[in-house]
């Protein structure tokens, strides 16, 4: 078998067996987080959703939060980019792709179009999130530093895999639609600069061509005989190295969803493992942060880079500043939804504690990476005491998980800046966590 042979074989082989009961599990809970992040993502950019579907007709799935439906294609798109418009959506540090903002809202639409259950969607987000994991860590760190954004490129495949999944093709069909995923794939990271809004583009599309891709298959349309390695497959392409071992189920037998992260603040994940480092060296030694002369943040080299700025133009500028949310940490107890704002800009004492805070490079924590995303905060006080805490995982990473009342909180919040009230926001909760019927049923919730 060629690689690409090895890696259907991977995923279909996945897909067709029993799923466990905590990859279920898990599965509900990227659901979960995934329709917080989309509540609060229509709600952010409505007029811009709004004016965007107003240019086409359809009424095949629903584009959550706005209270619509739209083309099938379309209601994805949307829900992907609200998915990602705030940055806090679920992610994995291995594979660098933000899983359920490219896989769900595609597997959403389908399963709706089609009159799907749970249980198919599911099946559809674990395969999804599995060829978005294996084929992000075969890429990385090659795919980033071609300038590509590997949640629009590979959250492209991990679409049209989910989808694949959702409506249970044969393994033809499944390398086909991995054909047509892979030459569909696009996203590049220049979308992160400056002025720019279109970075949740990039996984918008991300879903709305993956549904594509699994739709272009299901019609019959057939892929080269090897999309990966072929002399100008995915993969060649894709980056100058990757690691094609990891696409191999003899490598690696695991449902790689239950290594994904959670954010537990409205920031760059980048960002996480300092903020979660200076709020535990202030609780733990009950320092104030009005005595602060300076914190020293040491980490990891890609943390460093368009995260250590101070100055800070906008709230979307903040939220990538990792001095900025250790400051807005302290001094406001929050770094949530409502915290990025035009007043935390222009508020005196967030802006002076950000001045404070220095970001450099340690060379020992960048070796470690991306098996640990490690970050030590060393607070400095005026009387001149210091104090060092040392983070190796950022909170919400498996190895560091979030609880099940933080979670809900946070989706709670989300769900609020959106207008829902507190009784839809429990039984949306339950319905997610719990609910076994037909896909349709759900998303009369989450229109």
């Amino acid at each position: 078998m060629n690689l690409t042979d090895t890696f259907v074989h991977t995923l279909y082989t996945l897909k067709s067996q029993p799923l466990p009961k905590e990859v279920k599990e898990e599965a509900r809970k990227c659901l979960l987080d995934q329709v917080g992040v989309m509540f609060a993502g229509a709600k952010l950019l409505q007029g811009q959703l709004e004016t965007y579907l107003d240019m086409f007709s359809g009424d095949e799935a629903t584009a959550i939060g706005l209270g619509r439906k739209a083309s099938l294609q379309n209601a994805a798109l949307v829900n992907g980019i609200s998915g990602h418009a705030m940055d806090y959506d679920d992610g994995h540090r291995f594979s660098t792709v933000h899983l359920g903002s490219a896989v769900i809202p595609a597997v959403l639409a389908v399963a709706e179009k089609e009159n799907l259950s749970m249980e198919d969607v599911i099946r559809g987000i674990v395969i999804g999130y599995e060829a978005a994991i294996r084929m992000g860590n075969c890429v990385q760190p090659a795919h980033r530093a071609r300038g590509f954004h590997s949640s629009g490129t590979v959250g492209t495949i991990g679409a049209a895999m989910g989808v694949a999944a959702l409506l249970d093709f044969d393994r033809e069909q499944f390398a086909a639609a991995m054909a047509t995923a892979c030459t569909s794939a696009g996203g590049i990271l220049e979308m992160m600069e400056n002025t720019s809004t279109l970075k949740p583009y990039n996984i918008g599309r991300a879903t709305h061509d993956g549904i594509t891709a699994a739709f272009i298959a299901r019609a019959g349309f057939k892929g080269p005989q090897d999309t990966l390695e072929g002399k100008f497959g995915f993969l060649r392409t894709a980056g100058e190295t990757y690691k094609p071992e990891v696409l191999s189920l003899e490598t690696d037998s695991r449902y790689n969803i239950c290594g994904s992260y959670h954010k537990p603040y409205a920031s760059c994940r980048h960002t996480h493992g300092a903020v979660y480092a200076a709020i535990k060296a202030f609780r733990e030694n009950r320092l104030d942060w009005r005595e602060v002369e300076k914190i020293q943040v040491d980490m990891y080299g890609q943390g460093v880079n368009g995260h250590d700025h101070t100055q800070i133009p906008s709230p979307v500028a903040g939220k990538m500043s990792t001095p900025f949310c250790i400051a807005l940490a302290l001094i406001t107890g929050n770094i949530g939804l409502s915290s990025f704002t035009e007043e935390a800009l222009k508020n005196p004492d967030i802006m002076a504690l950000t001045e404070k805070v220095s970001v450099r490079a340690d060379a020992e924590m960048t070796s470690w990476t991306p098996k640990k995303r490690a970050a030590r905060v060393t607070v400095t006080m005026k009387n001149g005491e210091t104090f060092a805490v040392q983070a190796d995982y950022a909170l919400g990473e498996p190895e560091l998980p979030m609880s099940m009342e933080d979670f809900c909180a946070k989706v709670t919040e989300l769900a609020q800046y959106a207008g829902r009230t507190e009784s839809d926001i429990r039984q949306i909760i339950d319905m997610v966590l719990t609910f076994d019927g037909k896909v349709s049923d759900l998303m009369k919730y989450l229109a």
